[in-house]
């Protein structure tokens, strides 16, 4: 048997087609031609005709073979945030606002209540508020996620539930499990943890592509919940932390984690508990203007060589996490012409950035072991995981695929079997790569790390 994962991002669409054990059998992507329909600054639209006509130009490739045809649950996933309005058969009634979309600027200060306080204008609901205040749109129309979308064009109707981490933007009270008291005047579908079954594949489709089985429809979750599941974490105190751009981290916590500042926000997980994490402005970015000098660090070893520079890894003003300041300009002391003590400085503050981070989270109540599952490109740097390890004092587990598409796929087997997805996580996804810290934090290292800490003010 098969399940297939779907992930719908920014610039397109991915499908990862999985056996019982996690074995990759497809991996099929398609890109979207059309990334921003919008040329008004702040405005970010995409026109969900495109994501349906992709996913069929993917599924009709992916089932012209016939060994594949055997899949027995889809699930979806997309990025949070990003909403479009529709009617009762599920048209469009105007494009897709998306994740990045910012215009809701007024409609968010409308929604604080809903959300305790603060709401950004890039979460759903103040940009359902302005679809309605700006689209012809009557009291039937329904809001629907991303995700919510690709589902009910699956099934071929709208009357499904949403998952609970996509709602989450949208007015979701996550204590109760229902929509918030607060939430103003708008539609939006039921709700359900992610991993259920949530209908089957419309006859349609099956007979067009040829399918064997009926096709469950399970509810998916958003890309960085996705691909949180894919990393390998699935038990409480088992954290992630993916470093691509930005520095993210999520973990499973018995307990809601509660943070004044905002730098930590929850999630619920599949299973009952929580999911904490934050994100930084800080990361790999940094990174990225130097790749030939980067190309050079690959190849060196040591990575007990302390640097003479002292680096925070972030190329923009502000930052969200492990502190939270609109006004904090990155520090850099050393010389950047001696390119191998930068990038090692660079690699070195991204560690300190994850530490501080982890202690933050411990410091509001979050139990934190001493694995951390590592995700995201700078996970491909053998150097750049030694450092952490060592600053850390951690193992870092490697998964195999840490795609949101293999997320979305252990979602669907979860669904189908009717088990916990940590459960799943833990038989499917594979350990690639271990790294142990080889030493501890000398006396060097811990005189910088206190450097870092006064810059940064914490």
């Amino acid at each position: 048997m098969s399940f297939l994962g779907i992930d719908l991002g920014t610039g397109g669409i991915r499908c990862l087609l999985i056996n019982d054990n996690g074995k990759i059998l497809a991996d099929l992507s398609r890109p979207l031609g059309g990334i921003n329909l919008s040329d008004v600054p702040g405005h970010s639209e995409q026109n969900p005709a495109e994501w349906v006509i992709l996913l069929e130009d993917v599924l009709s490739e992916l089932f012209s073979q016939p060994s594949y045809r055997s899949v027995r649950a889809i699930a979806v996933d997309s990025t949070s945030g990003t909403i479009l309005p529709v009617n009762r058969e599920g048209i469009p009634l105007g494009n897709a606002l998306m994740h990045n979309d910012i215009r809701a600027g007024e409609q968010a200060l409308q929604c604080k209540e809903v959300f305790g306080g603060s709401c950004s204008p890039t979460f759903s609901l103040p940009k359902a508020l302005w679809m309605q205040s700006n689209l012809r749109l009557d009291q039937e129309t329904l809001f629907l996620h991303a995700t919510d979308f690709l589902n009910c064009w699956l099934v071929g109707h709208t009357d499904l539930p949403t998952d609970s981490t996509n709602a989450m933007k949208s007015g979701l009270d996550l204590d109760t499990g229902e929509w918030s008291t607060h939430l103003p005047d708008v539609r939006f579908p039921s709700v359900v943890p992610p991993g259920q079954i949530i209908g089957e594949l419309g006859k349609s489709h099956r007979n067009r592509w040829g399918l064997v089985h009926s096709v469950k429809i399970v509810s998916g979750a958003t890309d960085s919940n996705a691909g949180f599941y894919a990393s390998g974490a699935g038990l409480p105190g088992e954290w992630s932390t993916t470093i691509g751009t930005t520095l993210a981290i999520k973990g499973i916590s018995q307990t809601k984690i509660h943070d004044p500042d905002g730098r930590i926000y929850c999630h619920r997980h599949p299973d009952g508990h929580w999911l904490p994490g934050g994100a930084s402005n800080g990361g790999g970015e940094i990174l990225r203007e130097h790749v030939d000098s980067i190309r050079t660090l690959a190849s060196m070893k040591d990575c007990q060589t302390v640097p003479k520079s002292l680096v925070y890894p972030s190329i923009r003003k502000g930052e969200r996490l492990p502190f939270l300041s609109s006004q904090f300009e990155p520090f850099f002391s050393g010389d950047k012409k001696d390119r191998k003590d930068y990038l090692l400085g660079c690699l070195e503050g991204i560690a300190f950035l994850e530490l501080l981070s982890f202690e933050l989270l411990e410091e509001l109540g979050a139990s934190v072991g001493n694995k951390i599952f590592a995700t995201g490109g700078a996970a491909s740097s053998d150097l750049g995981l030694q450092i952490r390890a060592n600053i850390l004092q951690k193992n870092l587990l490697v998964p195999e695929h840490p795609h949101s598409a293999m997320g979305a796929a252990i979602l669907a087997v979860a669904g189908f079997y009717d088990r916990k997805v940590g459960d799943v996580c833990k038989d499917i996804v594979s350990i690639k790569e271990s790294i142990d810290p080889s030493s501890g934090l000398d006396a060097c290292r811990l005189d910088k790390l206190n450097q870092f800490r006064e810059l940064c003010s914490i």
